[in-house]
């Protein structure tokens, strides 16, 4: 299999759905429904991570140096994986309100803005992963000073 550039890949939906420029449209607007439900996850997700560090956070950096620096470093990746989607996958373009020369290439340039939000969920996932691998660092290291 083979990655396929905007112009093969809406050659391909062609293959699949013919000529019905309906059905065409329709598949490049549910790959941007599904990248922004993932979006919202990963929203949620940093979400949940700052309301817990929003309770847990102060006793954790009061706890040693590298817990506080650690979770300082955390919740920096985690914010800037926030701002990730938010200017990214979640910032609203519709399909419609944009039209190049011909059908084909308004699908052929939708492609490529679905492919340029994909990328941006990819950097925010990135993002949020370090962030959260932060995060446990600061908890490992506020644990064993606890421990101790």
């Amino acid at each position: 299999m083979k990655k396929l550039k905007p112009e093969e890949e809406v050659a391909f939906l062609k293959e699949i759905h013919g000529d019905d420029y309906g059905k065409l449209f329709g598949a490049v607007k549910e790959s941007f429904a599904l990248l922004q439900m993932r979006s919202q996850m990963l929203l949620g997700l940093a979400t949940i991570c700052l309301t817990i560090t929003g309770f847990s956070g102060p006793k954790m950096a009061q706890s040693n140096v590298f817990s506080r620096v650690f979770i300082g470093f955390g919740l920096s990746f985690v914010l800037a994986a926030v701002a990730a989607v938010v200017v990214g996958p979640l910032r609203l373009q519709w399909i419609t309100a944009w039209r190049a020369d011909s059908l084909d290439e308004t699908l052929v340039q939708n492609i490529c803005r679905r492919d340029s939000k994909t990328r941006m969920y990819k950097v925010a996932t990135a993002l949020l992963l370090t962030g959260l691998t932060g995060y446990l660092l600061s908890l490992i290291c506020y644990l064993t000073t606890v421990e101790a």
